[in-house]
């Protein structure tokens, strides 16, 4: 489905009434905007619904946390990343993975930014540029 220009504006100003004044998306707004849009059925409502709804998945990926490690992490180490990540950028929400092809170290993503300080990643690179 084509989005028109008019409407991916619609959403974006239904997107700036669901982001609070600590700069976070407020989910209860936004299921009040979703609703009151299904509800009403205005004129192009799919394509609006449709564009509000990629704007909230963009919108939730850029405050989601996903840590890969080699290994389980302890409390204590997952709360010493969880105090460097929010001292970063708060209001972060924090998936934990484990991945044992990582052999060893972390990937840490958050939104479109990708930290990776794992083995695997620099055993690649060497093997890049010998």
């Amino acid at each position: 489905m084509k989005i028109s220009k008019e409407v991916q504006a619609q959403a974006r100003r239904l997107m700036r009434l669901c982001i609070g004044a600590d700069g976070l998306m407020n989910e209860d707004t936004v299921r009040l905007v979703a609703d009151k849009i299904a509800a009403d059925k205005p004129r192009n409502y799919l394509a609006l619904l449709t564009a509000f709804a990629g704007l909230v998945r963009q919108e939730r990926a850029a405050h989601t946390a996903t840590i890969t490690s080699a290994v389980p992490l302890t409390e204590a180490e997952q709360a010493a990343i969880t105090a460097r990540l929010n001292a970063r950028q708060a209001g972060l929400n924090y998936e934990w993975q484990v991945d044992p092809a990582l052999i060893a170290g972390l990937t840490v993503k958050v939104g479109d930014n990708v930290t990776d300080s794992s083995i695997r990643t620099r055993i690649e690179q060497l093997t890049k540029t010998l």
